[in-house]
């Protein structure tokens, strides 16, 4: 074993659900390295929406689990079989271990995989001090991307997985449904290659926050909203819309805003079954608009979002820490929990981070 740290540890901290709405602080025994694997001491971990999910209402796949699958550190031990110049490197972390023997893996759509494990839901995740990590799912990013910008590199991949999906050509008109992180980020994807990118959605703080980044916006709730649409849209409708929701409403509204041979690209999760009103499936008909599905991202030699994204927050002039709006030690779990669970009101948030190694000395 080869490390940067004086001795490996025995013990750490971590966010362990023992079941439905039982998460734990506790101290458990640091995972061993496996051959081709690294100890990554995690530094920052976002709060995803699925984490949400996970922790109050479906669980885990099995308990006890530690969540987290939004996460980057500083890798600090490696097996002996792994190249010690990645010892001290930062790196986010791929969350997805394809089984590499399906059809799908074969191909390096990796995505696809038909038995997958996965950080944080299937496994222990990145809710603790350190994680055993395999080399393959590394991302190095630079030393001047702070720990918790570098967190954001799985939304912001799933985000610019689901741009290239749309592919937008210049000029073209885009909508992107939602004001969450990913639809933010989506938005932020789409202004590379247009111009015309405009936000919809319902809460007037979230629109405004999306005005401060340089986005026009549209509140679906206003009842002129189709007309400053299709004003924003240049006339027909949106060449590309994107739905970062999930819901029948914004589905619907999606494919409404997608004008004659538009693109609509979906990656919002749903939480339940969805249905569709037939005059908006007669739009999909009569106007042969083109329904199109996001999943995850791409990480393989071929096509990698996160490499693209790791440039990206190395070197454009969007600043990805700008959608971190709280930040909570593990010590604070609860607190950062009751805010995204609701329990503390409708207080304005974005990406909750958890910062659990904090920056480098």
């Amino acid at each position: 074993m080869k490390k940067i740290i004086d001795e490996y540890p025995k013990e750490m901290r971590a966010l362990v659900l023992h079941g439905v709405g039982d998460l734990r602080l506790e101290t458990v025994p640091v995972p061993k390295l496996t051959a081709g694997s690294v100890l990554l001491q995690v530094k920052a971990c976002g709060i995803c929406s699925s984490d949400r999910e996970r922790v109050f209402v479906t669980g885990t796949y099995h308990f006890p689990t530690i969540p987290g699958h939004e996460f980057a550190g500083k890798i600090v031990a490696a097996a002996d079989d792994v190249d010690e110049s990645l010892l001290g490197r930062r790196a986010s972390v791929f969350p997805m271990l394809p089984c590499m023997t399906c059809d799908a893996c074969k191909k390096g759509q990796y995505a696809q995989c038909s038995s997958y494990n996965y950080f944080g839901s299937r496994c222990d995740g990145g809710f603790a001090e350190y994680l055993v990590v395999p080399v393959w799912n590394l991302v190095p990013f630079d030393e001047t991307v702070p720990y918790a910008t570098a967190a954001l590199s799985e939304p912001s991949a799933v985000s610019l997985h689901a741009v290239q999906i749309g592919a937008i050509q210049k000029r073209e008109a885009v909508a992107v449904v939602g004001t969450g992180t990913i639809a933010f980020l989506v938005g932020a994807f789409a202004k590379n290659l247009t111009d015309r990118v405009v936000i919809f959605g319902r809460s007037g703080d979230k629109l405004d926050y999306a005005k401060r980044l340089g986005f026009e916006t549209v509140n679906l709730t206003d009842e002129a909203y189709r007309e400053k649409a299709q004003r924003l849209s240049g006339g027909d409708g949106f060449d590309v819309v994107f739905e970062a929701v999930g819901s029948n409403a914004t589905i619907e509204r999606a494919v409404d805003l997608a004008g004659t041979f538009g693109r609509i690209v979906l990656l919002g999760n749903p939480k339940g079954d969805l249905a569709m009103e037939k005059n908006v499936y007669w739009s999909i008909l009569r106007k042969q608009k083109k329904l199109m599905g996001s999943w995850n991202s791409s990480f393989s030699a071929q096509a990698n979002d996160w490499a693209t994204v790791a440039d990206w927050m190395k070197n454009s002039s969007f600043d990805f820490g700008q959608l971190i709006t709280h930040r909570f030690s593990l010590d604070e779990y609860k607190e950062a929990f009751a805010l995204i669970h609701g329990e503390k009101g409708r207080e304005f948030l974005l990406k909750i981070m958890l910062e659990i190694g904090g920056e480098d000395e």
